[in-house]
């Protein structure tokens, strides 16, 4: 019983968050394209995190070496010096593939982009690149539709609203695929081998 209290209370947590979400806009404070851009796709306590990145790189960073893109592989090195942590770091951009990397390594771990990339990268992309926003993090997180083991549309189901119908529809399919491959199971007979 304790168990449902605390998931109950984690999922109003989570209905109460989503709301705030999508009905509120946080204020941007830099008047950036990337700020701009996080505070529409993110969720809030990521667009906060998100937006310490973008002050700490109007802040703190500079270039400080720069190597031209290879004709070959097309790559720009750019060398930022982050006064913060009083440390350079090495941010490399592939002009072929669009894809960029930081040294400090803050997006493979955590999944927000660092204040290094933000500084390099907000002059060469209006908006943050897709592929640079999880999905975990974004506002949508938790709007997928919902499909049967066939792969049928059921309903595009929000995962976050108060519909009982719709969840007890699918765990009504579930349990009867379950009950199907369980009489399945029990109804042949399995014969030793000796």
């Amino acid at each position: 019983m304790r168990f449902e209290t605390a998931l109950d209370q984690q999922r109003h947590n989570l209905k109460l968050l989503e709301a705030q979400s999508h009905n509120s806009m946080p204020e941007t404070l830099f008047g950036s394209n990337w700020e701009a851009h996080a505070v529409k796709v993110y969720t809030h306590e990521v667009f906060f995190d998100f937006q310490e990145d973008v002050k700490f790189s109007v802040n703190a960073c500079s270039v400080c070496g720069y190597t031209p893109p290879d004709p070959v592989t097309n790559f720009e090195v750019s060398i930022i010096e982050d006064a913060n942590k009083r440390k350079r770091y090495a941010v490399e951009y592939n002009r072929r593939t669009m894809d960029v990397c930081c040294a400090c390594k803050l997006f493979e771990r955590k999944g927000i982009l660092c204040n290094h990339i933000i500084w390099i990268c907000s002059g060469k992309f209006k908006e943050i690149p897709e592929k640079y926003i999880l999905r975990r993090w974004s506002k949508n997180a938790l709007r997928n539709p919902i499909y049967d083991l066939n792969g049928n549309l059921l309903e595009n189901y929000d995962l976050t609203c108060n519909s009982k119908f719709g969840m007890s529809r699918v765990w009504s399919e579930i349990y009867a695929t379950g009950d199907t491959l369980k009489e399945d199971e029990e109804g042949e007979e399995v014969e030793d081998e000796d």
